[in-house]
């Protein structure tokens, strides 16, 4: 239930303030959380020592790791650290808002905040134990939280002192740029009006994926458990590093995404083999190469997804060397599969169709998932089949009690990509839309590995009863 107060009110209650703390600023997990995120503040040994409404106040100590070459501080890491600090003191007057990259987020309430320029002049060398207390006039706090509660996009231009004890070494002045993922989310249709960010965001968790598929091709040839030659241009940098990262956490998530590949490479070849022609829904396709590198000619493609994503690989591949490809632009949360697919004019209602939706399920709320579900099943013809993947109602719960795992949701969920669906009996959900499991298992039996973590995450067939 979504609570509905002045925010006037918040920002002056003590009570309010008290709860904010203890649920967001405990200073020693938020420090933490920071190390992790920006492994740089982590070497250099950069704390939180204070959170109020609207200041935050924070310490960088002179050690070998901080310093230059005069064995004062060095003065980007000074710049650093006055970034965070302020980010910190803006974040305050944000009542319980998880800011994305830092707190785990649930649901659409979480936040998106940058640096969008900074200044600093330093008026001494900083040659101890360095303070930055960043402070926001009370009489902006109102204006700044009420924007942000509307899910209009925040401006504000806070001011940095930096101190070695009393002494003031540096003054920075930081803009910051802040908004909810509801007013990010909205012209997230409109190619010409989606924020920057929320395009950058949309594109981070597809690279991830395709990092996890360009790390297998890193292994000699004959030890590749699939090949995907077009994986490494498709993560680049960004992607292989973000899969390196969640990898170092989570071990066996490489193995997930090879296990899925492997599994839907079989399935949809399977399919090819035993059906004269048919067509092919690639629902959420991001930054898939499946049908730019397998050779099933017997079948139209159709991917979907928002056009941002979709530009993306009309920028990457080269269509006029499969034609048989089609993009359709969709909003999985605002419009049906089978309205859209109806209105191409190469989709055949007739055919069979194997349906595909890889990486989805596990994002979306109930309501969306009846209305992507129910449309599909509106267009199972006979013959056709619906294949996707999904995780346990255990993992989304966090109730595993697998370190891994959890790790892994932390790390999803700060990402502002919650996991916030899962199934522990998959049959009861295709019951629901008519429709029978023809093959389900999990990820470690695809690979033949038999830690508990792979019977978390699974893939499955379904057909009509």
């Amino acid at each position: 239930m979504t609570l509905h107060f002045n925010t006037a009110f918040l920002l002056n209650s003590i009570d309010a303030w008290e709860q904010d703390r203890r649920q967001r600023f405990d200073l020693a997990s938020l420090t933490e959380s920071f190390h992790e995120s920006v492994p740089a503040l982590d070497f250099i040994d950069w704390k939180i020592t204070a959170v109020e409404r609207g200041y935050a106040e924070s310490h960088l100590p002179l050690i070998p790791n901080s310093s230059n070459q005069y064995i004062a501080h060095q003065g980007p890491l000074m710049l650093l650290a006055a970034e965070y600090t302020g980010g910190l003191a803006l974040t305050s007057l944000f009542h319980l808002v998880p800011i994305i990259g830092f707190w785990p987020s649930l649901d659409n309430d979480a936040g998106y905040m940058w640096g969008a320029k900074a200044s600093i002049k330093w008026l001494t060398p900083s040659c101890h134990n360095l303070t930055c207390k960043a402070r926001i006039e009370q009489d902006k706090w109102e204006r700044l939280a009420n924007r942000f509660a509307s899910s209009n996009r925040v401006v504000a231009t806070i001011p940095i002192h930096m101190y070695n004890s009393h002494k003031l070494v540096a003054v920075a002045e930081f803009t910051y740029w802040a908004q909810d993922m509801r007013g990010l989310k909205r012209n997230a249709f409109d190619v010409e009006k989606i924020d920057m960010l929320y395009a950058h965001k949309t594109r981070t968790t597809a690279k991830l994926i395709v990092g996890l598929r360009a790390i297998e091709q890193e292994k000699p040839v004959g030890e590749r458990r699939f090949d995907d030659p077009y994986a490494f241009m498709l993560a680049g940098k960004h992607g292989i590093t973000l899969a390196r990262r969640f990898s170092a956490a989570t071990p066996q998530l490489q193995n997930m995404i090879t296990a899925r590949t492997q599994h839907l490479d079989k399935a949809v070849s399977a399919f090819s083999q035993s059906t004269d022609v048919f067509n092919i829904v690639n629902i959420g396709a991001g930054y898939d190469s499946r049908f730019w590198r397998l050779a099933i000619d017997n079948a139209t493609i159709f991917d979907l997804d928002l056009p941002i994503m979709l530009n993306e690989r009309k920028r990457i591949f080269d269509y006029s060397k499969k034609p048989g490809i089609h993009n359709i632009d969709i909003d999985l949360e605002r419009q049906t599969i089978d309205t859209a697919l109806r209105q191409c004019r190469y989709f055949d209602p007739e055919l069979p169709t194997f349906f595909i939706w890889e990486g989805g399920s596990m994002y979306f709320e109930e309501a969306d998932i009846d209305n992507i579900l129910s449309s599909v099943r509106k267009l199972m013809t006979p013959g056709s089949r619906f294949w996707l993947d999904y995780v346990s109602k255990d993992l989304v719960q966090s109730t595993t009690g697998i370190r891994e795992i959890e790790r892994f949701i932390t790390n999803i969920r700060k990402m502002g990509e919650p996991f916030i669906n899962g199934y522990n009996d998959i049959a009861s959900l295709a019951k629901k839309y008519h429709l029978s499991v023809e093959e389900n298992v999990h990820s470690g039996s695809a690979l033949q590995l038999d830690e508990e973590i792979y019977k978390h995450y699974s893939f499955t067939i379904l057909r009509e009863e």
